[in-house]
């Protein structure tokens, strides 16, 4: 019986012992322990003129597709009226598609040289994480690292790639059979 009892206090303060050890060092910092920073993303992108080359490569694009524009205005004189609207509305839908992919794409190769960066000055600083500040209720000011990440990709070049070069399509005319001339 007292075989039985041992056992049961043994296993009982073994588990209080356990559970005490593992309670009490959650608070507590160990040695060799990372350290979290934060990154408002917008500051960055503003401040390190990645937003100033997207929106030069934007512009650039929204020429491109308004030149595609305006040549299918000079295909559409030589459609029949109804013909001209429903290759209009189809031509239009397709350059605002085109115009959508563009965009996304420019804002990602943007968010992709923000991430590279982020990387970099993690690596070589250290730091176990870096978080977007714009998913933060509260951190302390001095775990910011905006400006100097900022800094970091101001002499970044960033490639957005080709400009999209879309011609119109021409419509198929109805072709009209003519007789054959009989031998």
């Amino acid at each position: 019986m007292y075989s039985v009892i041992n056992r049961r206090i043994t296993r009982t303060l073994a588990l209080v012992i356990l559970a005490g050890g593992l309670l009490s060092g959650c608070d507590s910092k160990t040695v060799g322990e990372k350290e979290v920073k934060f990154v408002n993303i917008e500051q960055v992108v503003n401040e390190s003129g990645l937003a100033a080359q997207q929106k030069t490569h934007l512009e650039a694009v929204y020429k491109s597709l308004q030149g595609t524009a305006k040549q299918a205005e000079e295909l559409y004189k030589t459609m029949t009226p109804e013909k001209a609207a429903q290759v209009r509305q189809a031509d239009t839908k397709a350059l605002s598609a085109q115009w959508q992919v563009q965009m996304q794409a420019a804002r990602q190769v943007v968010a992709d040289q923000v991430k590279k960066s982020a990387e970099q000055y993690r690596v070589a600083h250290k730091i176990g994480a870096i978080l977007p500040a714009q998913t933060t209720v509260s951190y302390a000011k001095d775990l910011d690292i905006s400006t100097e990440l900022a800094a970091q990709l101001k002499t970044e070049k960033v490639t957005f790639g080709e400009l999209p070069e879309l011609t119109p399509k021409i419509a198929p005319q109805p072709t009209v059979k003519t007789p054959e001339a009989k031998k």
